[in-house]
């Protein structure tokens, strides 16, 4: 596979920056451009040390927009430190919220408040994870409960952080610098809320390339005891074994739910192909739903370990699997060199990965997998695509799979999908948040 070649039809995506661009802040259209609302409308802030942006940035954060990147600022943000609150105002000096510093990176400042004035204090640490609390206890299912997002970032009003929840345990995610100011603060809450046995901390601030991602290091204990090395979690009558303080992932990705239920219901009598297959929570939902037979495909030896433990601890049988080792575009190329098709294939790359010195990036390779997948799906056979790349637009995902397929001679029509769960809210006016894109494709 050529890691040179990139789609014709990408586009590059950078920040926004300053009032040249006539896209949304963050590169989402905005239609006709439109003229400045007046200022009467809004109420100018006192005088103040604090950042501008343009008014093309402005009308963005005011639409809920949680992020300002670097730039897009009018001034230079100097003597803040990480996590400082920053009043934000646009060009003309109305005020626009408060956001938290970013020293490093692409994002300079994460919006926490729109209100005139405002303080980050525990108070309003504790009303904001009791409303994410609230919202999960109306909308997340008993049988999803075990396992399931508590706090998602932004969207519940704690900017770069993120929670889940797995059994008894709690795994925080920090994804920016900033979430230092308040860490310390909100993990006696977390213990007050949700009386966890331990709360481990997984610091996702340091970047990653496909090559490292394997030597993250393991997840810190911050509060309570320490979880056993495995342990199980139980999702829609399903049983998994999870780690919480695995570098890459406890075993199960919270964010797929639906897309697992889906598949489920689409298995019954299907020969399954499970590509990239992880610790196998897709293919033990394809068993359960009526699979013929169900064929994994993972570079990782040992996640097919986890799977048959899986399987055993749903009472299924452990070796209902046929497991694969290796590289997917080189089992793509056997199967369809032995003319062996399948009535199903699942497809959930991570956003990038190397085996044995070839790199796939959703970014750049979804054509690729998908020409090679719609070489060996049967005649009415059906495609599951998963992508989860925030990077790769809706739109540039369902261009790459239709560029791939229609070189393999198929036409794919999307005839059904579906996304995140209620327990990883999206702002509306943050295009970004809505990373995860689950399609059922029919292949003509």
């Amino acid at each position: 596979m050529s890691t040179g070649d990139k789609r014709d039809m990408r586009k590059s995506r950078r920040p926004l920056q300053g009032r040249e661009h006539k896209r949304g802040h963050a590169g989402a259209r905005q239609g006709p451009a439109r003229g400045r609302r007046k200022a009467a409308q809004f109420k100018p802030g006192v005088r103040r040390r604090g950042a501008k942006v343009p008014e093309s940035v402005a009308r963005w954060v005011r639409a809920g927009h949680p992020w300002i990147f670097r730039d897009a600022l009018l001034r230079p943000l100097e003597g803040f430190a990480p996590g400082a609150l920053v009043p934000v105002a646009d060009g003309d000096g109305n005020h626009l919220g408060h956001a938290l510093y970013e020293p490093e990176g692409a994002v300079a400042l994460r919006m926490v408040s729109r209100a005139e004035e405002f303080d980050w204090n525990d108070a309003v640490l504790l009303d904001r994870l009791r409303w994410a609390k609230e919202h999960r206890e109306r909308y997340v299912e008993d049988s999803f409960s075990g396992a399931c997002r508590l706090v998602h970032a932004d969207a519940d009003g704690f900017p770069g952080l993120a929670v889940d929840r797995y059994g008894e345990f709690l795994l925080v995610y920090k994804y920016a610098q900033a979430v230092d100011s308040y860490l310390d603060r909100l993990v006696p809450l977390l213990e007050q809320e949700f009386a966890p046995k331990g709360i481990y901390l997984q610091d996702r601030t340091r970047s990653v390339t496909a090559e490292d991602s394997s030597r993250r290091p393991p997840a810190a204990l911050l509060a309570g005891k320490a979880a056993p090395p495995e342990f199980e979690v139980e999702e829609d009558g399903l049983k998994f074994i999870v780690d919480v303080t695995a570098p890459v992932s406890p075993g199960l990705f919270l964010d797929l739910r639906a897309g697992r239920r889906l598949l489920e219901g689409i298995s019954k009598g299907r020969r399954v192909l499970n590509l990239f297959s992880f610790t196998g929570a897709l293919a033990l939902r394809a068993v359960r739903g009526g699979a013929t037979d169900v064929t994994n495909v993972d570079a990782a030896a040992r996640s097919h370990a986890r799977c048959r433990q899986n399987l055993a601890a749903s009472e299924m049988d452990p070796e209902a699997c046929e497991a694969l080792s290796g590289d997917v575009f080189k089992f793509l190329e056997r199967f369809r060199q032995r003319e062996r098709v399948f009535d199903l294939v699942v497809v959930d790359p991570p956003p990038f990965s190397t085996v044995k010195g070839t790199t796939f990036s959703a970014l750049e390779h979804w054509n690729q997998l998908a020409e090679a997948v719609a070489r060996v799906v049967a005649p009415g056979g059906e495609v599951l695509a998963v992508a989860n790349a925030a990077g790769l637009t809706e739109e540039e995902f369902l261009g790459a799979v239709g560029e791939g397929c229609q070189n393999a001679g198929r036409s794919p029509r999307v005839i059904d999908e579906c996304g995140l769960p209620p327990d990883f809210p999206v702002l509306a006016a943050f295009p970004e948040g809505k990373y995860l894109k689950v399609k059922l494709l029919s292949l003509g």
